[in-house]
């Protein structure tokens, strides 16, 4: 039995620090505030009140962070539990994520943010996700 949780387009629920859950354990959410303002630029979100159930949620009023998220609609659409499942991964519309080479140049040469900081990152590397889930590796 695994403990990861996917969200629609891949991400590990479990490992973000605004999912419910987690928030519920320990609350790193003024962490993970920082380090999206330094890896999204002009985005602010305030540590008290940003939260997720998870788009995966079906509780009624769930709090998601991107309501509108198109990978989310499609998946739903399509009828799978997250993007591993579909036979046109990974698509036009399956989130962008920076190269190693990209990482390297904005974090060793450009000193936008920190290793530190993507690793607080982690739970947003959908392809890295979805590709093991692909690949039917079991690792955490």
């Amino acid at each position: 039995m695994s403990d990861k949780v996917f969200s629609k387009c891949g991400m590990r629920c479990d490992l973000c620090l605004i999912y419910r859950p987690n928030v519920k354990k320990e609350d790193r959410r003024e962490e993970i505030c920082k380090g999206y303002e330094k890896t999204t630029p002009g985005y602010h979100p305030n540590p008290k009140t940003i939260i997720c159930d998870g788009c995966c949620s079906e509780k009624e009023g769930a709090i998601l962070l991107d309501p509108t998220c198109r990978a989310r609609k499609c998946v739903m659409e399509k009828g799978y539990i997250h993007c591993g499942y579909c036979e046109a991964y990974p698509c036009d519309i399956f989130p962008a994520e920076l190269s190693q080479e990209e990482l390297v140049q904005r974090i060793d040469v450009e000193k936008q943010w920190t290793w530190e900081d993507e690793k607080l990152m982690e739970a947003y590397n959908c392809k890295k996700y979805m590709d093991e889930f692909r690949r039917g590796e079991k690792r955490s």
